[in-house]
């Protein structure tokens, strides 16, 4: 499948890969369905790819690559919500901000992405245990991982 995006141009993705958001994500309810994009140059920022508005795109990293200790509960209404059967069907996300001034980038660590891998259902989830913070300094961390790079880093294809 071929979608539109503003930033990357048309790109093919697998629809099988589409994930839902029942509930939209908070503050952008009215889209549901979203693609997550990689690619080799921005590794390993990945984009959360609205499938519906080739205008919503937003930066995202996996939660436990760049903070390997991170953990936290997920609730019973939640892990419903899914139809969460265990650990290995979970990918955790993070959405970034990157402002003009690169080295403020942030990570928003108390509202993960969780997805389950295995129906495609997806859901931005609130820690409330103040552990985590809404806007923690990453800059540092997201550097020292694109000069170590990642062997197993894969790319979409642009569509042509």
């Amino acid at each position: 499948m071929i979608i539109d995006t503003y930033r990357f141009g048309p790109v093919e993705i697998d629809e099988n890969k589409i994930i839902y958001f029942e509930d939209g994500l908070p503050g952008l309810e009215e889209y549901k369905r979203f693609a997550i994009l990689q690619f080799e140059g921005s590794y390993p920022i990945l984009w959360l790819q609205s499938v519906q508005d080739e205008n919503i795109c937003l930066p995202v990293v996996d939660s436990f690559f760049v903070k390997p200790e991170y953990s936290f509960d997920i609730s019973d209404d939640d892990v419903k919500h899914l139809s969460l059967a265990g650990p290995e069907d979970l990918k955790i996300i993070s959405v970034l901000v990157i402002p003009e001034n690169i080295e403020q980038m942030t990570i928003n660590l108390a509202a993960p992405i969780v997805i389950n891998t295995r129906n495609g259902k997806a859901r931005q989830v609130i820690i409330s245990n103040g552990e985590y913070n809404v806007r923690a300094p990453i800059f540092k961390e997201i550097m020292r991982l694109i000069k170590e790079g990642d062997a197993n880093a894969g790319s979409v294809k642009k569509a042509e």
